[in-house]
C-alpha cells in the first residue's frame, strides 16, 4: 500500500535517487525539498558532493488529478549559505540567501497570479451614465431650455445685472428643484427663493476685538456707512467703539462731525508711520471702524498708497463699498483695480433706496465670490444700516 509520509533520500545526483522514490512512493510522488551538501572527507578536504531530497506520496483520492507543472529550481539551504559578498563586476552588495529565495519563489508567484486571473469574477455591466442613452443621466443643460415664464425671468436677471451663469443657475434651481414641491407658487417667487439660497451673506465676528476698514470710490457713501456702523454698535452694544480715519485732517473732519455725539473719539493717520502708531494705541479697543480716502479706478498711485496704510492698520475685514446705482461693468472694473493690492473680503452695498435693483452689486458678489455684509440707505448717520438678509437681497434684486 502506498504511503503518504515524507521520506528523505540521499545520493550523488537527483537522477540517482528518482528510481527509488518512484518504487517506494509511486509515480505521482512529489519532491517537496532538495538541498546540496558535502559528505565524507577529512577536515573539509576530499569531501564529495551529494543531494538530499525529501519526497512525499500523493493520497489516493488525488492521484491522476491534473496539476500545472512548475519548473524545477535548485533548492538552497539557508543554513549552509555563505555571508553576503561584494561582486567585483557590479560593485553591489549581493546576498546569496535572498537571491536563492527570490529565485525559488518566482514560479509559485507566477502560478498564483495566473490562478487569481482565472478565478476573478466577471465585472458587472456599468451603470447607465451620461455616456448612455438614458435620459435620466443627461446633463441638465441637455434637457431643454427653461419654460417660457422661467426663460423670461432668466433674461430679466441678466438684463438687470446678474452674470449669465448665475442667472441660469438660479432659474434652473427654481424650475427644477423648487416648483415640483410648490406648484402653486408664481415663477418669480420661486426664482427669488432660489436666489436667496445661492447668495452669500457674512457679517459679525466671534473674536474679542475687530478692526473693520471700508474702501470705495468717491461718492460711494463710504464715510457715511462708517458713521452708521459706529452709531449702530455704539448705541446698541456694549462694545468700546473707536474710529480711525486714514484721510488727511481736512477730509477726516466729516467723519468727526457724523460721530460727534457718540463720544467715541477719532484718530487721524494719513501716513504709514502714523497709521502704525494709531493701531498700536487702539489695540485694546473692542471695535475699530477705519475710514479710508477714496481711490479712483485708474489711480494706481492712490491705490498703492492706501494699500500701504491698510497694511499698518492690519484690518480684520476690508469691505468694498459699492453703491447700488453703480452698473455691473463699473463695479467689476473697480474691484479688479483694487483687489491686486488690497485684500477685499466683503461687499457693503450703499444707496439701497436710490436704485431700482441691487442686481449689479449682487452680481459682483457672485462674480468675485465675496459675501455681502451690510445694506445701507438714507442720508442720516443714525439708522439705515442693517446686516444683509438673503430673502431681502433677493427681493431687492428682483422687485
Amino acid at each position: 500500500m502506498m504511503t503518504t509520509e515524507t521520506r528523505t533520500y540521499r545520493g550523488a545526483t537527483v537522477e540517482e535517487v528518482l528510481p527509488q522514490i518512484r518504487r517506494e512512493l509511486g509515480d505521482d510522488a512529489m519532491i517537496i525539498r532538495q538541498r546540496e551538501g558535502l559528505v565524507g572527507g577529512i577536515a573539509g578536504f576530499f569531501s564529495k558532493k551529494c543531494v538530499e531530497v525529501e519526497a512525499k506520496g500523493v493520497p489516493a483520492d488525488r492521484r491522476g488529478a491534473p496539476t500545472r507543472a512548475i519548473p524545477a529550481r535548485r533548492a538552497f539551504d539557508a543554513y549552509d549559505a555563505a555571508p553576503a559578498e561584494l561582486s567585483a563586476d557590479t560593485a553591489e552588495l549581493r546576498n546569496p540567501v535572498l537571491e536563492a529565495m527570490i529565485e525559488g519563489a518566482r514560479p509559485f508567484a507566477e502560478e498564483l497570479e495566473a490562478a487569481a486571473r482565472d478565478l476573478a469574477p466577471a465585472q458587472p455591466a456599468p451603470e447607465p451614465g451620461p455616456e448612455h442613452d438614458d435620459p435620466r443621466f443627461e446633463p441638465m443643460e441637455a434637457q431643454g431650455a427653461p419654460e417660457p415664464a422661467f426663460a423670461e425671468l432668466e433674461a430679466r436677471l441678466v438684463e438687470l445685472g446678474l452674470p449669465e451663469a448665475t442667472a441660469a443657475s438660479v432659474v434652473r434651481e427654481a424650475e427644477r428643484g423648487m416648483r415640483p414641491f410648490d406648484a402653486e407658487a408664481a415663477p418669480q417667487e420661486l426664482v427669488r427663493r432660489a436666489l436667496a439660497r445661492q447668495v452669500k451673506i457674512e457679517h459679525g465676528w466671534k473674536t474679542k476685538r475687530r478692526t473693520i476698514a471700508l474702501v470705495g470710490p468717491a461718492g460711494a457713501g463710504k464715510t457715511l456707512a462708517a458713521a452708521k456702523l459706529c452709531h449702530a454698535y455704539s448705541a446698541g452694544s456694549r462694545l468700546a467703539v473707536r474710529t480711525l480715519s486714514l484721510e488727511p485732517s481736512t477730509a477726516a473732519y466729516r467723519l468727526g462731525q457724523l460721530t460727534d455725539h457718540l463720544d467715541i473719539g477719532l484718530r487721524i493717520a494719513d501716513t504709514p508711520q502714523a497709521a502704525a502708531r494709531a493701531a498700536t494705541r487702539m489695540q485694546e479697543e473692542s471695535l475699530i471702524v477705519v475710514d479710508t480716502p477714496p481711490v479712483g479706478l485708474r489711480d494706481a498711485e492712490a491705490i498703492a498708497s492706501l494699500s500701504e496704510l491698510l497694511a499698518q492698520v492690519k484690518a480684520d475685514e476690508v469691505h468694498l463699498v459699492v453703491p447700488a446705482t453703480m452698473d455691473a461693468r463699473a463695479a467689476r472694473a473697480f474691484y479688479d483695480a483694487v483687489s491686486p493690492s488690497i485684500a477685499v473680503n466683503r461687499i457693503l452695498i450703499t444707496g439701497v433706496d436710490d436704485a431700482p435693483t441691487l442686481a449689479p452689486a449682487v452680481g459682483l458678489s457672485f462674480a468675485v465670490k465675496k459675501p455681502i455684509s451690510y445694506l445701507a440707505k438714507g442720508r442720516r448717520a443714525t439708522g439705515g444700516l442693517r446686516p444683509a438678509d438673503p430673502a431681502e437681497v433677493a427681493e431687492l434684486v428682483l422687485p
